[in-house]
């Protein structure tokens, strides 16, 4: 982790109370890939502000989710009923739910999209830590609201894999701050951030990063594999890229 990435991210692990769940957080932070530093949180803007697209967006959407938490536990429905330690568990969760999105770094730089089963993965990374810096219990409170932050969007159509669904205050609260976080509607101020002057996708430019096809444009693949197109729509589940293919289609039916 540099120096520039320790003055980021600093504002909210001052937030975390306890000394022992704040080394922690450091230690999951510099065992980090590198990509998640520098990745956008959304290939296309779709589904996510701003502020979380482009160099470092992932981060700072995993940052917006700790202030969303923050937010909540302002309030005395919720602090009154929260211990200290879970909320500063509940903010580590917030800064790392992301923290495996396109699986390791060898596996991002094979392929750089998302992976459906990235909560999973994450949650047995923090798994790995059992005992050593925070007892079983609380290394465990950690991976199980992580694992199950993806809220009701738990299956994906074309693997056998379905993640666990929020099921306690504690998931169900990560899995809010995460989906206020990707509002676009919902903007935060970053500081050193400046908010690129359009975030507009062009449905002719757009480059498919991920299947056999990678690398191409996706109107160009439209044009010669529709076929190809028609098996995405059944059977991917990234929301960003299927809503570029259906700018696409409309555009091509509009040449027609």
């Amino acid at each position: 982790m540099t120096n520039d990435q320790k003055e980021l991210v600093q504002p909210i692990l001052n937030t975390i109370t306890s000394s022992d769940i704040k080394e922690f957080a450091m230690v999951l932070l510099e065992d980090m890939p590198d990509y998640i530093w520098h990745v956008g949180a959304s290939s296309t803007g779709k589904y996510h502000p701003s502020y979380s697209l482009g160099e470092g967006g992932l981060m700072r959407h995993q940052m917006a989710v700790v202030r969303f938490l923050n937010f909540f536990f302002e309030l005395e429905q919720y602090n009154s009923k929260l211990t200290t330690r879970q909320m500063d568990l509940m903010r580590v969760a917030g800064l790392l739910h992301d923290g495996r999105k396109s699986g390791s770094q060898q596996d991002y730089e094979a392929s750089k999209y998302t992976r459906f089963n990235h909560p999973l993965l994450m949650a047995d990374e923090i798994r790995k830590y059992d005992g050593k810096y925070l007892n079983h219990e609380e290394i465990e409170f950690i991976a199980d609201v992580i694992s199950k932050h993806m809220g009701q969007w738990s299956e994906d159509r074309k693997s056998n894999i379905v993640l666990p669904k929020p099921n306690d205050r504690f998931s169900r609260m990560l899995h809010v701050a995460d989906y206020l976080a990707s509002r676009k509607c919902l903007t935060m101020d970053f500081e050193g951030y400046v908010e690129p002057k359009s975030t507009t996708i062009n449905p002719e430019e757009y480059v498919l990063p991920f299947g056999k096809y990678s690398g191409q444009k996706l109107i160009d693949i439209y044009k010669a594999h529709p076929d190809y197109c028609d098996w995405m729509e059944n059977n991917i589940h990234k929301r960003d890229v299927l809503a570029v293919l259906k700018m696409v289609k409309e555009k091509c039916k509009n040449e027609d």
